[in-house]
């Protein structure tokens, strides 16, 4: 089989091939070619030793930040590609990293301390597809299978439980039983790993189109990190509102967390960056405004931080008859009309207030009490209309 490979991968294969070394384009960039599935980093494998690799590429801008570890990052035309000396494996300690590196001269060697068989592919026009595991029956028939002995894998990095079913999820795979059993007989292994790192593969797994279902099936594995999920109530009910939200992270947290009076002990416990938290909590918190007319709608606006667009879609995923399409009409005028929901359109400063004698939180609470009286139309958002309505309320 032949794979279309970029010009600017193609371009660095050919310059270690040139100077006589091997060179593959190896794991998950494959898998999605194999898949039609879009690739958004290739990563490249060779026999070259770092060394040799800098003198290669010595008229490209490197970066040697993994470089101890094999892997050289080179930029091509503007692309960042990491190229890794192969590597075999070597003990583990802390079920995460090895004790060392250790490079090897055989491509299979490398290809058989990754993960799972659908990521043990390597490639080069020369060679073809090389898959020593069988990945591509397993891809054909949707199945996610460990490479070797899945107890060891686990044991070896923990964090390929969480990558495990993240893939099957994305993929719309069924993990093979074997690799199913060490799962969740090796979960508590995940107590080892970083709560940055167990986010980066939570956040990736809620942005799945079938996570539901490997939400309730693995329920035993994800409550290691996230017990709060062990106390929805309605479980199934909220699923089924997982689903109906798509393949939004965020959105679907807040539909996990849409019990949880504030969730920000729990999202800043899990590593959720603070914008993250700000919308999730303020969905959280807003999941009964009322939103029936363009006041209802300012006020909302007004308090709520972010944009109102994955609010709308948190909404409609709870409650199929919220009306959606009625709440974006009027958001739309209220944009289109710039209708005053913030202190920054009120058309009084409180400068204007202190020449009229006000001082200190007066002049705070009374600016918010003039932003309430105009989103409730109760005067006209004009300067000297607002100064004669605090003059004689």
């Amino acid at each position: 089989m032949k794979i279309e490979i970029p010009g600017y991968v193609k371009g660095l294969m050919d310059q270690l091939n040139q100077n006589r070394y091997e060179c593959y384009i190896v794991g998950g960039a494959v898998r999605s070619l194999l898949l039609d599935l879009p690739v958004h980093d290739y990563d490249l494998t060779t026999n070259a030793l770092p060394e040799q690799m800098k003198e290669v590429f010595a008229s490209y801008k490197t970066i040697e930040t993994g470089v101890k570890h094999g892997t050289l990052t080179v930029l091509s035309a503007h692309h960042p590609v990491e190229i890794t000396t192969y590597r075999k494996d070597s003990a583990y300690q802390d079920h995460r990293h090895p004790d060392a590196v250790q490079f090897t001269s055989a491509i299979e060697e490398d290809c058989a301390r990754r993960d799972f068989t659908i990521n043990a592919f390597c490639y080069n026009e020369q060679d073809g597809l090389r898959d020593f595991f069988h990945g591509k029956e397993d891809l054909e028939k949707h199945i996610l299978r460990c490479i070797g002995d899945p107890e060891q894998r686990f044991d070896e990095d923990a964090l390929r439980i969480l990558r495990a079913v993240r893939f099957a999820a994305q993929l719309h795979f069924q993990i093979e039983e074997n690799t199913k059993q060490a799962i969740f007989h090796k979960k508590e292994l995940l107590s080892y790993i970083s709560l940055e790192r167990i986010h980066e593969e939570w956040n990736g797994f809620l942005h799945a189109d079938t996570c539901s279902t490997y939400l309730k099936e693995y329920l035993e594995v994800f409550t290691l990190f996230f017990p709060e999920l062990h106390s929805i109530s309605n479980f199934d009910t909220v699923l089924q509102q997982v689903d109906a939200a798509g393949p939004d992270a965020n959105i679907r947290m807040a539909i996990l967390l849409q019990d949880i009076l504030d969730p920000s002990s729990i999202l800043k416990r899990l590593k959720y960056p603070n914008d993250a938290i700000k919308q999730i909590k303020a969905m959280v918190q807003q999941k009964d405004a009322v939103l029936t007319d363009r006041i209802s709608l300012r006020k909302f606006l007004s308090s709520y931080p972010a944009d109102p667009a994955p609010y709308l879609a948190y909404r409609s995923a709870l409650n199929p008859s919220f009306p959606s399409d009625v709440v974006q009409s009027l958001y739309a005028s209220v944009i289109q009309d710039n209708d005053c929901v913030s202190l920054n359109q009120l058309n009084v400063r409180g400068n204007d207030l202190t020449v009229l004698g006000y001082q200190g939180k007066e002049i705070s609470d009374t600016l918010q009490e003039l932003l309430q009286a105009v989103m409730e139309e109760k005067v006209p958002n004009k300067k000297e209309k607002l100064i004669a309505y605090i003059k004689t309320r």
